[in-house]
């Protein structure tokens, strides 16, 4: 597949890509790319106005409504016919270059592949697709910063100097989208708030898309079965104990099997456990400073209670060479009886379960340091899509093709997208929501394959095709956490001091997390941990967030 990028330029990229892989090293600091210098922050700068919010009225009315601290609407069942939100071809015939991550398998070539030539026919347009495994795409992605050149379009996910290449390098996109701009493209006005907000000014102007994600974050996913066996399932949150919560994990755990799943990334579902102990989410502000949640008593009991489970057996041993394919196997496999997992992997687990068993949630219990259970809410988005630099009409065109990606639930265009070509890609089920075939499971020629929706999305509707009792648990789960839920003060802010250090000060905690669970080092070691988080940029970073904070606030 081309990118649309000259054949120097991707052998530039790959030869810093294999700089990158043998050094560790980014090499986009210094490059002539313009990914350096500059104040990305936003503090002291005239700030755009983010874009204007009209809600859709293309999507059904939902059978279980949306709230306003960010509970998901859910649909029990397909909708019965199917609106249409964008009636003309958006595009004019030209090319459109593309980059994407994925998660699936490499996609077929345009020539052999249905669902490619079908979203170029309905888009019109020709789509220069370049797909990037998600494994190496942020490593792929800095290689691209550093070549100096990019696609008329660019999936961005954090990365090394990130910020200060859209700034330098992408389309300032305020005019097109800030404030009432944005209702020229109805889909892209439909985009909620905090979508917009987590994707965050540059230097006090707009340059990136949304890809909108459910603000209810991560989970702790169960078998229901096992978990009502261990007692585990209570009606309201804090309605158990720490202490009784971890002997129903012992009683379903032992003889090669475990209560709690884990694997060598998510530092044992981390994000799942320390907040119930009423540790803030990653960044907070006390008295205007700016505070990490590594510093906090509360995370540090937290991570006690982790070792603990690990030390008495109730977590997967050895979990740390385990990937993420082999973790899904596990718990399907009934090896494990849990797993830590985003919303979304709650739906997937759903489908792919294939009604092994019941897949459901626990809630968080009450910890023993006497603290009020809280939830970790994520940004509200996947990542965000940047453009190359180009003239207004160009620029145009783009935004008229994100805005059908863009479609929502229960529209014509939300089913091509997502789905493809009924009879190709998939069928009916029992509800008249859309079945994948084999074909866009497990081969390679369906929209997991070829994920445009990376590169513009709707809201993500709460719908688990022909599973509304599955619906109805999540639904439950999100308006039992989401009202304790806390964001992060971060969200949303660019400051150069927290851009260049947070790759590695995020690793370091990964990395010191696993050794406490796992025993190689003792919790009496984490100010240790602290202290060089500090070193590393930590101070720096805390001293240039609160400063954007502030001015964030003054908007």
């Amino acid at each position: 597949m081309s990118s649309g990028i000259s054949r120097r330029a991707v052998l530039q990229t790959a030869a810093v890509s294999t700089a990158v892989a043998a050094t560790g090293v980014s090499l986009s600091a210094c490059s002539s790319s313009g990914t350096t210098g500059g104040d990305i922050g936003s503090a002291g700068k005239d700030l755009a106005p983010f874009p204007a919010h009209v809600p859709t009225d293309k999507a059904p009315v939902a059978d279980l409504p949306a709230t306003d601290s960010g509970v998901q609407a859910g649909y029990l069942k397909y909708p019965g016919e199917l609106t249409e939100s964008v009636p003309e071809k958006p595009g004019d015939g030209s090319k459109i270059s593309v980059w994407i991550t994925s998660w699936g398998a490499t996609p077929l070539p345009r020539d052999g592949n249905k669902y490619w030539q079908a979203i170029e026919a309905a888009l019109g347009v020709e789509l220069d697709i370049t797909v990037v495994p998600a494994a190496e795409y942020s490593k792929k992605l800095t290689a691209l910063m550093a070549s100096g050149q990019m696609p008329d379009i660019l999936q961005m996910v954090p990365t090394p100097n990130e910020a200060q290449f859209v700034a330098a390098k992408c389309q300032d996109m305020t005019e097109f989208i800030s404030g009432d701009a944005i209702k020229k493209y109805p889909n892209l006005a439909n985009i909620p708030p905090y979508a917009w907000k987590a994707a965050g000014r540059f230097a006090g102007k707009l340059y990136g898309i949304p890809v909108e994600r459910p603000v209810a974050g991560h989970g702790h996913i169960v078998n229901q079965e096992k978990c009502k066996e261990a007692g585990l399932l209570v009606p309201e949150v804090g309605g158990m104990g720490v202490e009784e919560f971890t002997k129903g994990l012992q009683q379903i755990s032992g003889r090669g099997k475990w209560a709690l799943g884990a694997e060598k990334a998510g530092a044992f579902g981390f994000n799942a456990w320390i907040a119930n102990f009423g540790s803030p989410n990653v960044w907070s502000v006390k008295d205007g400073a700016f505070l990490n949640y590594i510093e906090t008593d509360e995370f540090q009991a937290g991570l006690e209670q982790m070792a603990k489970w690990y030390k008495s057996g109730v977590t997967r041993v050895n979990p740390l060479t385990l990937d993420g394919a082999t973790a899904k196997t596990e718990f399907f496999g009934k090896k494990v009886f849990s797993v830590v997992n985003s919303t979304i992997g709650f739906r997937g687990a759903v489908i792919e379960n294939k009604g092994a068993f019941t897949v459901d949630y626990t809630l968080p219990f009450k910890p023993s340091n006497g603290a009020t259970p809280k939830h970790w809410l994520g940004s509200g988005m996947y990542g965000y899509t940047v453009l190359k630099q180009a003239p207004k009409a160009r620029i145009e065109l783009i935004l008229r093709v994100m805005n059908y990606l863009a479609a929502p639930f229960g529209t014509k265009e939300w089913e091509l997208v997502n789905y493809g070509r009924e009879g190709t890609h998939f069928t009916r089920g029992k509800d008249g929501g859309p079945v994948k075939t084999d074909l866009a499971l497990s081969g390679s020629g369906g929209a997991d394959q070829l994920p445009v929706y990376y590169i513009a999305a709707a809201p993500q509707p709460l719908y688990i095709p022909d599973h509304p009792d599955a619906t109805r648990r999540q639904y439950a789960w999100q308006q039992k956490v989401v009202p304790i839920g806390e964001a992060s003060a971060h969200y949303g802010l660019r400051a150069n001091a927290w851009a260049q250090a947070e790759e590695a000060l995020m690793q370091q905690r990964e990395d010191a997390i696993k050794d406490v669970v796992t025993g190689r080092k003792s919790l009496s070691d984490w100010a240790d941990v602290v202290k060089e988080f500090k070193r590393k940029g930590g101070d720096k970073a805390a001293d240039a967030l609160a400063k954007e904070h502030e001015a964030a606030g003054k908007v």
